[in-house]
């Protein structure tokens, strides 16, 4: 030890030393200090295991929220015999087979300039285009320092994109020429252009290339309809059709639950993961006479207890459980999915699933209460894991406030304790010095006789 602590043993002849100093704090801090810090580890520990506790129940709540989406349980998918079309099928379409005989697609006005010129960033002769589409018109001005590339960019800026314009190698003489594309299809996506330049071979003039726009033709259980686009999200219910080519393709609708059962399994294996570390942390084994960190802690009890109530208490009117769609309860509370019956059960009545699991209209389902409970759980101020938290971070504060007041009070103890001793050993010293000084002269007096 620093100090006078260096100086002890030479006037007491080693009774007083460093070592006896050491070996007595080291003795105050195992009865004092270490306690202190074995109680700050546990209460770490218990920090650790709840944060471990929060993700697990905060997985399950997820969990929950996704098989609470109602297109889970309507989802549909479809089957093509043909290449006509594509389809993408909502949750809103319904189960059936119907034809769509696409009789012609819908097409855009595409035109090209009648001039060419020899580069694609040669200059164009000033003047002022007109675009009329759908009985709008936009003006286009050209000056004298704007070429094929800079008129392309103000054509699709003027007409707020309607009609899109590049500039294209042709081939032949002066092989490059304005392409303009109106950005719609159908029969309204015509447009016309006009310039200011009369000089025929100075004017930007356009020719359509092929026949005018027009609408998509199609025919549907023997009735023609027209439309504008070829994506079409208004002939079937939550059928939206991409036609493709000219032919007929035929569509069988039908209910897809691949997702919901991967969802259902996921939800099983999530809830079983939390049931089973609630256990661990408060459960007490017998043969190794060892305790969970929340062993004998109520509220990591009661989320358990809370769990497992709305599993075994969710009942419908029939009296159907949860046993009754898929699932079985086990020993310890966790839950085994059977994915071969849950599918017959969807098979036999998939509206009773959803009412089971979503509830009547989205409201008492299992996974309502799930929803009401784990709110309770995780994020209410006054919830178990809430206050459970906020428990053990108060005690920890206070145990390394108490921690470090303990340490100062033992270093403020040993200090002193060091002076004294200090102090005892040079007066020890002074006695064992005096002392052998009058045994001389006593022995210098009988020497001499």
């Amino acid at each position: 030890m620093a100090g006078a602590l260096s100086t002890l043993g030479l006037g007491s002849q080693g009774v007083l030393t460093n070592d006896i100093i050491d070996q007595l704090k080291e003795a105050d801090t195992s009865a004092i200090i270490k306690p202190i810090e074995r109680k700050i580890d546990v209460s770490n520990t218990k920090q650790t295991a709840l944060s471990d506790i929060k993700k697990l129940v905060n997985d399950l709540k997820d969990q929950i929220v996704t098989l609470s989406e109602p297109e889970l349980y309507q989802n549909k998918s479809s089957t093509l015999t043909g290449s006509s079309i594509t389809v993408d099928a909502s949750s809103l379409a319904k189960v059936q087979n119907f034809d769509i005989n696409v009789k012609s697609l819908a097409t855009r006005d595409i035109q090209e300039s009648k001039i060419g010129f020899a580069y694609d960033e040669a200059l164009v002769e000033p003047q002022t285009l007109t675009f009329t589409i759908d009985g709008t018109g936009y003006d286009v001005e050209i000056g004298i320092t704007d070429n094929l590339k800079t008129v392309a960019e103000k054509i699709k800026t003027a007409t707020d994109g309607k009609i899109e314009a590049s500039v294209l190698n042709v081939g032949g003489t002066d092989p490059y020429k304005l392409i303009l594309k109106s950005s719609d299809t159908g029969v309204d996506s015509k447009f016309t252009v006009t310039s200011t330049e009369t000089d025929s071979a100075k004017s930007l003039a356009f020719d359509r290339i092929g026949l005018e726009p027009k609408d998509a033709e199609i025919e549907i259980d023997g009735i023609t309809v027209f439309r504008a686009s070829n994506t079409v999200d208004d002939l079937v219910d939550g059928i939206t059709l991409n036609l493709q080519a000219e032919g007929i393709t035929s569509v069988k609708v039908e209910s897809n639950h691949e997702k919901l059962v991967e969802e259902m399994a996921a939800f099983a294996e999530k809830y079983n993961t939390a049931i089973e570390k609630l256990s661990a942390v408060t459960k007490y084994n017998k043969e190794n006479k060892s305790a969970g960190v929340f062993q004998g802690t109520s509220e990591i009890r009661n989320i358990t207890a809370d769990l497992n109530n709305v599993i075994s208490r969710t009942i419908t009117s029939e009296g159907k459980t949860i046993a009754d769609f898929g699932f079985e309860i086990e020993r310890g509370g966790t839950l085994k999915f059977n994915e071969t019956d849950f599918k017959e059960m969807l098979k036999t009545d998939a509206g009773k699933m959803e009412d089971f699991f979503r509830g009547t209209d989205g409201e008492n389902g299992l996974f309502n209460k799930f929803e009401d409970k784990l709110f309770d759980i995780v994020t209410s101020s006054t919830g178990a894991l809430k206050s459970l938290d906020k428990n053990i971070e108060n005690n920890l504060k206070a145990l390394i406030e108490e921690q470090a007041k303990a340490q100062t009070r033992l270093d403020d103890r040993y200090a002193i304790m060091t002076k004294r001793f200090a102090a005892f050993d040079g007066v020890i010293g002074r006695l064992s010095s005096q002392s052998d000084m009058l045994s001389s002269m006593i022995d210098a007096q009988y020497a001499d006789k």
